[in-house]
């Protein structure tokens, strides 16, 4: 029986996009499991840092005892990047002895110490319903 031509020609290119297929999987696999190993250490020391300060335990014994060089290496970055930073962001003002919150800002809207809104800030002027 003869071979139809076109089924001759399918197969390198089958062949071909099963390598690329095949390629892009394995590279994509290391990617996941880069990701994942980097998740799991920031987990991990996030977890001994609270269990540190909890317990009122010293954190640089610990993280010598129950973590891996490598592991140790990117502490900084971690615990850094983890850190929440105090940022200023609303304004403060006090009117009739009260103290009220505002976006410093055209048509900023205005909160109490309840986080209910109760003006705005519009024109330089603070605004009360």
């Amino acid at each position: 029986m003869k071979t139809i031509e076109t089924l001759k020609e399918l197969y390198p290119k089958v062949n071909s996009l099963l390598g690329e297929i095949d390629a892009v999987m394995k590279e994509d696999s290391k990617k996941i499991k880069k990701e994942y190993i980097n998740n799991m250490t920031e987990i991990k020391i996030q977890f001994l840092k609270e269990i540190c300060e909890g317990e009122e335990l010293n954190f640089d014994k610990m993280k010598n005892k129950y973590l891996t060089d490598k592991e140790r290496k990117n502490i900084i970055d971690i615990i850094e990047s983890k850190e929440i930073k105090n940022e200023v962001l609303l304004d403060t003002i006090s009117i009739n002895n009260k103290n009220y919150f505002y976006e410093n800002k055209e048509s900023g809207i205005i909160f109490d110490n309840k986080s209910k809104q109760v003006g705005v800030y519009k024109n330089g002027v603070h605004l009360l319903n």
